[in-house]
């Protein structure tokens, strides 16, 4: 999160000013309400059925209609409902808190703002003189423009904090204009009157950007700027663009679920809790971005894990922030997620760019894309890619997906937690699902005590990172050749040292 100065004195003002009224809660219930004969809808069962899910379930089944209604009744207003953690969200007073708390059916009440720890997106297919923005480039999408694949028949979701004059951006009239954006639904409260006006702030055009990076294409000059150009939309608005609480997750948790009930599988996010929250008494410790604490991230594991969802979220922004760690942030920071960080035209991470948690067992970010503006607009560069394999093979699975982003990426057999697997290569990717992929061994071992010497052809752009072990980074540089050879000296701390050269990968081992 990026926020303003400005942004902190508002909200610091703002929150003075209602300390002694109302806070976000959840409120979670004892009893679920099973009777309800269709609780999401036949595309949502026809999915599970052919990803051979579990058809119905219980996390289907929300809080009893009565109970709501009795809350209402009684003057608390509900926020959002979530159907799988049985709860709904309302703002209360203390004395609320405890009238609400005293209730029989009411299992548990959580406040949202504190942290607390918990158990549990019309283009004629294969158009000449198409020109692809340089992240398209860089990942070889061009195959699928040859093929075809652009997302027909795939629903994508966004969840965003503002899509300002999405339905006249010239980079997003085609969506419009052929009734692809399905349906919207602003989750924040009070909600916009306009869904796509009321600006009151730049920040309210990151969704269209965000939209315009899955499947933008500018019909006038024939550029593409994402890949999902054929595939339906439905857009969530989760946020206040003027600043940033942890009330905000309750939002996100909600838009997820009804994106589920709906049967959208592929959902982009490109919002990342972490730090930097307007108050910051609101924000995460480092230790907490493991995949599973945060209320966001069980949602996330539960939207992939039972509901077969596919999730691409952005890595973050926090490369930089030395102070907290420059963590991949939630829910970014679940396994079963696709988490994209941002790179450079060579490889390197872009030093905003979050960089994976080294004690978990797994590697964040998955993968990373070229973007100069955040890794908001690296995450929807995959999104777009994935709707396009979506398009031809429908029933692959989060899982499967993952699994052909690694095999393909540059750094495939030896990730690392500043840039994940490396840049996707989307030929590859075609190759293997048309089972037509004859991949290579491209990596070649050594070791030294001091300096290796490399022989190559290759002159500039030669990217090294060096380890501390086989996959957390201490440092990355950039190097260049001399006389057909390229000297990488270790770092005084160095275990190991990835080389990334064109043709191959250099992985040298350092003696004590």
């Amino acid at each position: 999160m990026n926020i303003l100065k400005s942004r902190i004195l508002f909200f610091l003002l703002f929150a003075f000013s209602v300390s002694n009224a109302q806070e976000k809660y959840w409120v979670f219930f004892n009893e679920r309400d099973m009777s309800k004969e269709e609780p999401v809808s036949r595309k949502t069962y026809s999915n599970r059925r052919s990803l051979r899910l579990q058809i119905i379930q219980e996390t289907d089944f929300g809080p009893y209609a009565s109970q709501i209604k009795e809350l209402s009744d009684a003057g608390f207003k509900v926020q959002n409902t979530s159907r799988w953690f049985n709860a709904a969200s309302f703002y209360l007073t203390d004395s609320e808190k405890d009238r609400i708390k005293a209730l029989s059916f009411v299992k548990e009440i959580r406040k949202i703002t504190n942290y607390q720890s918990v158990a549990l997106n019309k283009i004629p297919a294969a158009e000449e003189g198409i020109y692809l923005s340089y992240p398209l480039h860089q990942i070889k999408a061009g195959v699928l423009i040859e093929k075809g694949w652009l997302g027909e028949g795939v629903d994508v979701g966004v969840i965003d904090g503002g899509f300002f004059d999405a339905n006249s951006d010239k980079n997003l009239n085609y969506l419009f204009e052929n009734k692809q954006v399905k349906a919207v639904k602003d989750f924040f409260s009070p909600p916009k009157i306009n869904f796509y006006g009321e600006k009151k702030s730049e920040g309210e055009i990151h969704g269209t950007m965000v939209t315009t990076a899955i499947a933008g294409y500018n019909q006038a000059k024939k550029q593409l700027f994402g890949l999902a150009v054929k595939s339906n939309f439905y857009l969530a608005r989760t946020e206040s663009s003027q600043r940033e609480a942890r009330i905000e997750e309750d939002n996100w948790i909600a838009a997820i679920e009804w994106l589920d009930s709906l049967g959208v599988r592929l959902a982009n996010s490109s919002l990342g809790y972490a730090t930097g929250f307007t108050n910051p008494a609101e924000s995460y410790k480092p230790e907490q971005m493991d995949g599973k604490t945060s209320l966001i991230a069980q949602g996330a594991r539960m939207a992939v894990n039972d509901k077969g969802m596919v999730l691409v979220i952005s890595a973050g922004n926090e490369g930089d922030n030395k102070g907290w760690g420059g963590l991949v942030s939630t829910p970014g920071d679940v396994e079963e997620v696709i988490s994209v960080g941002a790179n450079d035209e060579h490889g390197m991470r872009m030093s905003y760019s979050s960089k994976g948690v080294e004690t978990v067992p797994f590697i964040k970010p998955d993968v990373t894309v070229y973007s100069q503006f955040g890794t908001s607009l690296a995450a929807p560069v995959i999104t777009g890619l994935i709707a396009g394999l979506l398009s031809k093979k429908s029933d692959l699975t989060s899982k499967d997906i993952k699994k052909l982003l690694g095999q393909s990426a540059s750094l495939s057999e030896i990730p690392n937690n500043f840039v994940g697997f490396g840049i996707p290569d989307v030929t590859k990717m075609v190759d293997i699902l048309e089972g037509t992929a004859s991949f290579k061994n491209n990596i070649e071992f050594k070791k030294g005590r001091s300096k290796v010497e490399i022989k190559t052809t290759q002159d500039e752009g030669i990217v090294v990172f060096h380890k501390k072990d086989q996959r957390n980074v201490i440092s990355q540089v950039l190097t260049k050749a001399e006389k057909g050879k390229v000297l990488i000296f270790k770092p005084e701390t160095a275990k190991k040292s990835t080389v990334v050269l064109s043709d191959k990968i250099v992985e040298i081992s350092w003696r004590d």
